[in-house]
Formats: structure tokens, C-alpha cells, sequence
């Protein structure tokens, strides 16, 4: 089992949660209120109250469920990011297309034509036929409008 730190900043009610050293998202995780901080090292652990109660040592920590609830949140953030990634990408896809669409047929040849040096070779090993067979191609593909 992981190890475990919560700590409560009584001033502002806002949580700290640290799992195996990790600064995970703050959140009060439905911890009592009366609750300050709650230390576990994987098999034992103890509570602190700010409430005048003595602190408590304890065997097991399941009642809180830090680790699953954690991992649904980071689920949700990471499928948050993964979406806003995705629509990113589509967007400057879409930007891109639009920008190609605006080409006129020299500038979508002169993209799609081999290198100079790509040519050569072309020409080197397919003769000048084979090399005219691959301009015309790109030619055919775009036509003069």
C-alpha cells in the first residue's frame, strides 16, 4: 500500500495529499473537518485532530479511500487533457488544410514535387522517362484551373 500524507490548512480549509512522495491535487477528500492530518507509511499511520482530540494511531486507512478517489480524479484530469490535446491538434489540422485549400495549383505542385536532388536520382535510375512519369503525376493531380 502507498504511502500516504494529508494535511489540512486550517485558515483556508484547503488540503494537501501526497501519495508516495507525490504532490497530488489538492481536495478535502470528505475528510472530517475536525481532522488536521493524517500520516500513513503503508501498514500504519496516525491522525491528527485540531480539535483538542488526542491523536490517533491507526491500522488501516481503506476508510478514506485516498488512493481510488485520487485515481478517478487523475482519470478525469488526464481525459480532460487528452480531449483538449485531440481538439488541438484537429484544429490546427483544420487550419492547415484551410490554408492548402487556398493554394493555387503552382503552389500545391511546387509542395508535392520530389527534391531537386530526389529528381536526379529519379532521373539516374529510371531514366528520363520514369522521371517524367513521377512530374506527371503531380501534374495530373493538380491541374491548371
Amino acid at each position: 500500500m502507498a504511502k500516504i500524507t494529508y494535511i489540512k490548512d486550517g485558515e483556508n480549509n484547503k488540503a494537501q495529499l501526497i501519495i508516495d512522495d507525490v504532490q497530488v491535487d489538492s481536495s478535502n477528500y470528505g475528510v472530517a473537518s475536525n481532522i488536521h492530518a493524517i500520516q500513513w507509511d503503508g501498514s500504519k499511520g496516525s491522525i491528527e485532530y485540531n480539535d483538542g482530540k488526542n491523536n490517533e494511531e491507526i491500522s488501516d486507512i481503506s476508510s478514506f479511500d485516498f488512493e481510488n478517489k485520487h485515481a478517478k480524479e487523475k482519470k478525469v484530469n488526464e481525459d480532460a487533457e487528452a480531449n483538449a490535446l485531440a481538439k488541438q491538434e484537429a484544429d490546427e489540422k483544420k487550419a492547415l488544410e484551410d490554408e492548402k485549400a487556398k493554394w493555387t495549383y503552382k503552389e500545391k505542385r511546387e509542395n508535392e514535387y520530389p527534391l531537386i536532388a530526389d529528381q536526379l536520382d529519379d532521373i539516374y535510375h529510371n531514366g528520363i522517362d520514369g522521371w517524367k512519369n513521377t512530374i506527371k503525376a503531380v501534374k495530373d493531380k493538380y491541374p491548371k484551373s
